[in-house]
């Protein structure tokens, strides 16, 4: 790994690899709410998708001021270096450093023959923060990458507080499901992804979106085994797995990443049950925070995403809007890719099969 130094009015940045595990989670972990995709382990994860990671420090004076995970993703469409919600600096007063960091990855994605470099951070969605990516020569990619729309619940007061919070309809969902006998199961062990996974093949065909493979969220749920935070949820009602979630814990939050349910038991509401017994679980941990992902841009309730959006903030809570994913061109072939992205809702499955060869 090559080293870029910087010197300006006896400041020095220096950018290199951080080879320890426990240097990168204490700084990582120092951000709150904590960014998951940050973490060491979704480095292992890429690693365990057959992908090139480099773990990013950013030092300004010997002293590490920032961190970058980022990942060569290699595809039929466009081969790009992703630093995914990343990179994890004090924005405010952070343009120089980034500045490099940017230099430093265009340098390594030339190396990697890559299109582009996207970045993707947790920062406000706002006109400064759009000008200031833009100053540093980024431009905004034509679609969403993660979710730039997000749903947080700060779980910290009392059951009882967070219960009174609830949207009525879903505090009434969460006492009906207990009335009409749910059980809410968790598991470290990945044997157990067999409880979310049929489940989840129903819901995509139900939804008619488009999954990753099933090895996808196995290597996921490998990767974070070790230490024991990424969680397998399912709801039962008799011998019947009515709703069944992936739910890891990191930092001071826990994470809704990936969801599946039935409705085939009538007000039984499994996939209440299951979102109150993670948040019951994450407060007894000591974590502070619930996110939920994802939700609708709007409230507009024609959205396609009203449904899950309504079922989500009816536990409390607030929004998070983000800055969209923005990008460092490489290659002349930047902008086919603009456009080829831009229309990838009408591509549907086409589009996400070219993309993901490796995945």
């Amino acid at each position: 790994m090559n080293t870029v130094h910087f010197n300006r009015s006896m400041s020095k940045t220096l950018i290199k690899q951080i080879d320890d595990k426990q240097t990168w989670e204490n700084f990582v972990q120092e951000k709150s709410p904590s960014v998951f995709l940050q973490s060491w382990n979704w480095g292992q994860f890429q690693k365990n998708l057959g992908r090139k990671v480099w773990y990013l420090g950013i030092y300004d004076n010997a002293q590490l001021v920032g961190v970058c995970l980022c990942h060569l993703i290699p595809t039929r469409l466009r081969t790009h270096i992703y630093a995914s919600n990343g990179p994890l600096v004090e924005w405010s007063h952070s343009g120089h450093e980034v500045r490099e960091l940017i230099s430093f990855l265009k340098h390594l994605g030339k190396k990697q023959s890559a299109h582009f470099i996207r970045i993707d951070p947790l920062i406000e969605d706002t006109k400064e923060n759009t000008s200031m990516l833009r100053s540093l020569g980024l431009r905004k990619a034509a679609t969403n990458v993660q979710a730039e729309n997000r749903w947080i619940l700060d779980i910290t007061p009392d059951e009882g507080t967070l219960l009174k919070n609830m949207r009525k309809n879903t505090r009434y969902a969460v006492r009906r499901s207990e009335k009409e006998g749910v059980i809410v199961h968790s598991s470290t062990d990945p044997l157990d992804f067999e409880k979310f996974w049929p489940l989840f093949l129903n819901t995509v065909s139900a939804q008619k979106f488009v999954p990753h493979s099933k090895s996808y969220y196995e290597k996921q749920i490998t990767a974070f085994r070790e230490d024991g935070n990424y969680h397998i949820y399912w709801a039962t009602l008799g011998e019947r797995v009515l709703a069944s979630a992936l739910i890891p814990f990191y930092g001071d939050s826990a994470y809704y990443l990936h969801a599946a349910s039935s409705d085939e038991v009538r007000n039984a509401f499994p996939a209440h049950a299951l979102i109150w017994q993670a948040i019951r679980d994450a407060k007894a941990r000591g974590l502070r925070y619930f996110d939920f992902w994802g939700i609708a841009p709007t409230d507009n309730p024609s959205h396609p995403w009203a449904g899950f959006t309504f079922f989500k903030t009816g536990f409390g809570g607030f929004r998070q809007d983000v800055v969209r994913a923005h990008d460092a061109p490489l290659s002349p072939l930047y902008s086919l890719v603009q456009a080829l992205e831009a229309t990838r809702r009408i591509w549907g499955r086409s589009y996400f099969n070219l993309i993901n060869r490796n995945r």
